[in-house]
């Protein structure tokens, strides 16, 4: 096995969904998602997606307003 597979599978999900996160608002700027509408736009369930957004805001990423997440 390569050491990119050995690296890739050591990524976890949240961590893949963070940096496709990332890369949506930088594409996006002014990107603003529902914790729903962000959940289907990524296909996962509420609950991982609220983890992982909530994770960006802490960061400083994102934040919460009134009409969704949207980027800093």
């Amino acid at each position: 096995m390569s050491l990119a597979i050995r690296a890739l599978e050591r990524v976890s999900p949240t961590a893949t969904l963070s940096q496709r996160i990332r890369a949506e608002y930088a594409e996006m700027p002014c990107l603003r998602l529902t914790l729903a509408q962000a959940a289907r736009f990524w296909n996962v369930d509420q609950a991982t997606c609220r983890g992982v957004l909530d994770e960006l805001v802490a960061e400083g990423f994102l934040v919460l307003g009134r009409f969704g997440y949207m980027r800093t």
